[in-house]
């Protein structure tokens, strides 16, 4: 039996061997990890990346945060700024956010090569589907070159122009996630469709778009989306600055190796793939919790409170209601935004108590 002190010298040494790194070249972050013989690398690139959420959702050790996404999609930051942030000294190489990726942003190099399989491995269905009889495989034809290129791994973007402009019309978009994008109608006063744009402008599909006839605008309000086309990814839920949006997943369509052998690891990849949809598991499991007592509790503090607290004037109320807007419009200014972002609180509230300041006057 090995002793403690032995144990601990034994990891020590397997620690030590282990040699992690990351290099920033143009629009690409690569993450090195060397092990005895084997090297591993990965390389996100920035420039494919859409601002979604899945790579964050599987990845098991919470290496990965998501950026100022918002900014980005607003235009007030360049785009080559990375949408995501990954921390290299908690990465462990499962290569599981190459296997979600809807635009192929993540790239595995592994060597030797063939050592690890990542065909053996669970990952995301398709996100097309195509009619193959409809199907001519013209190899002089530009888009069908890049069908029959990108069919090889999902790349969301490439797909979205192949269905835009495939000769045939036999390919589509199908996402192996099903669901439901809601717009926080009760907030959506908030929302600034022609100065922001974020949403419209992030969706790798072109599936937002701003109400323009008087009909549209009316069946519609001030932004739209169109699900059809809809993949849930999530990057429009990212990018509102508002938060005035949500993408629910209620379903997901895993491709299970399981019949090219059972491995050890599988049923631990379908797990984390499912974290995708737990948060709709969650919330449907909130729904289902009962609890009239607390319930009947808070209504009956809240109708106290009410009745001690004084009441406002119509006049005091549309003062009140005047100061609340112009705090908001301050607070949605990109220069309060970058402050609040780079923890300049003292700033922050300077330029509030400017304005209660003039309020008074």
């Amino acid at each position: 039996m090995i002793s403690e002190a032995k144990k601990d010298k034994l990891d020590q040494e397997e620690e030590e061997e282990i040699e992690t790194a990351m290099d920033v070249e143009p629009n690409q972050l690569i993450l090195k990890w060397k092990y005895k013989d084997v090297d591993k690398k990965l390389t996100f690139d920035i420039d494919k990346c859409i601002g979604c959420n899945l790579c964050k959702l599987v990845c098991p050790v919470d290496a990965i945060e998501i950026g100022p996404v918002p900014e980005i999609a607003q235009g007030l930051l360049d785009e080559s700024n990375p949408k995501i942030m990954i921390d290299h000294n908690k990465c462990c190489y499962c290569m599981l956010c190459a296997i979600v990726c809807p635009n192929d942003a993540f790239h595995e190099h592994i060597a030797p090569e063939g050592q690890i399989d990542l065909d053996q491995y669970p990952h995301l269905a398709h996100f097309y589907e195509i009619e193959e009889d409809k199907c001519i495989d013209d190899k002089s034809n530009e888009i069908c070159q890049l069908c029959l290129d990108a069919r090889k791994r999902n790349r969301i973007k490439d797909y979205y122009k192949i269905q835009q402009e495939c000769p045939t019309q036999c390919f589509k978009i199908s996402s192996p996630l099903s669901g439901e994008v809601v717009l926080k109608e009760h907030m959506l006063w908030k929302c600034d469709p022609t100065g922001c744009k974020a949403c419209v402008n992030i969706c790798p599909v072109e599936s937002f778009f701003i109400p323009e006839t008087a009909e549209e605008v009316k069946k519609y309000g001030k932004i739209a989306c169109d699900e059809d086309n809809c993949i849930y990814c999530g990057a429009c839920e990212n990018s509102c600055p508002d938060n005035l949006i949500i993408v629910e997943r209620r379903e997901i369509k895993i491709e299970d190796p399981k019949k090219k052998g059972h491995y050890p690891w599988i049923d631990g990849w379908i797990r984390n793939i499912k974290e995708i949809i737990t948060r709709r598991v969650v919330e449907a499991g909130k729904d289902q919790i009962e609890i009239p007592v607390i319930i009947e509790e808070v209504k009956e503090a809240k109708e106290r409170v009410e009745e001690e607290v004084p009441q406002l004037s119509e006049e005091e109320k549309k003062k009140l209601q005047e100061l609340n807007e112009k705090i908001q419009s301050l607070l949605k200014s990109s220069k309060i935004r970058y402050w609040i972002k780079d923890g300049k609180t003292e700033k922050v509230g300077a330029e509030v108590k400017k304005v209660l300041a003039q309020s008074k006057a």
